[in-house]
């Protein structure tokens, strides 16, 4: 009798834990994603002052910094735009090699 009250609950716990693996393999995505956003909110709470302060020394305008990033992203916008357009303004110079190069 006792036997079959053993197997009886090892069935259960077996069954039961089918189940939760089952329901969290459904809901791994979700559980993952809710944990990024946690952790970039983290990482943008503790970087938006350094490098706020970093785009006003490099002379970007307070009107196109963000007021609250949210995501990383929204963060480093200015910075990127800065960057991107920093060629746009004078053509490439020619590189020292290329120089050497044309003069033989």
């Amino acid at each position: 009798m006792n036997s079959r009250i053993v197997s009886f609950i090892a069935l259960l716990v077996s069954v039961a834990s089918l189940g939760y693996a089952v329901w969290l393999h459904q809901n791994i995505d979700s559980i993952a994603q809710a944990a990024l956003r946690q952790r970039e909110a983290e990482l943008v709470r503790h970087f938006t002052p350094n490098v706020l302060e970093t785009d006003r020394g490099m002379g970007i305008p307070e009107n196109k910094l963000p007021k609250s990033p949210q995501t990383l992203e929204e963060l480093f916008q200015p910075t990127f735009e800065m960057i991107t357009n920093m060629g746009d303004a004078q053509e490439p110079a020619q590189s020292s090699v290329t120089a050497t190069n044309a003069e033989k």
